[in-house]
């Protein structure tokens, strides 16, 4: 019998701690419900495994070369949650080795144009800090790997899978 080995994808969320605790808490678990979602959504071949937060190049150096080095770690989806300054990013996406997609989205699928403030703004800066990290793939001569989608629309989970 064929024994298969049984991979996963890490899940990698940017931010940064400018914005305090509190905020780092709705980006782990805004990370968390889409890394259930994407588990849940039957489209993809391997488990995700959602990994902390990464807030510092040290941090995100360190979870990518254990990355390198797991052997069931099949690649890494990186998403911006907030803005995470790109350059932080430098150094551990130059030593990476496997796979990567960068999922482009934000995690509200409207935005609450009657109730929103400063504190939803800090907190949902995906495309702001999307973009700046897209920037970097292409200073860094990266293979683009990025889809993006609207987490919220069900339709989309797929995008992970393509």
């Amino acid at each position: 019998m064929l024994k298969t080995k049984n991979y996963q994808f890490w899940f990698c969320t940017g931010s940064q701690d400018l914005y305090g605790d509190e905020c780092l808490a709705h980006v782990a678990e805004h990370s968390k419900i889409i890394v259930d979602a994407l588990n849940k959504s039957g489209n993809l071949p391997y488990e995700v495994v959602w990994k902390p937060t990464m807030i510092t190049n040290e941090v995100i150096r360190k979870t990518f070369n254990e990355a390198n080095t797991d052997e069931n770690c099949a690649g890494v989806i990186t998403w911006m949650h907030t803005f995470s300054p790109a350059k932080s990013w430098i150094l551990g996406l130059q030593e990476y080795r496997k796979p990567l997609l960068h999922l482009h989205t934000q995690f509200n699928r409207e935005i609450p144009y009657d109730t929103i403030d400063m504190d939803f703004m800090n907190e949902n800066q995906a495309a702001h800090g999307d973009r700046e990290y897209g920037h970097i793939f292409s200073r860094l001569n990266m293979e683009d790997t990025g889809k993006t989608k609207t987490f919220r629309n069900r339709s989309d989970h797929g995008c992970v899978q393509q």
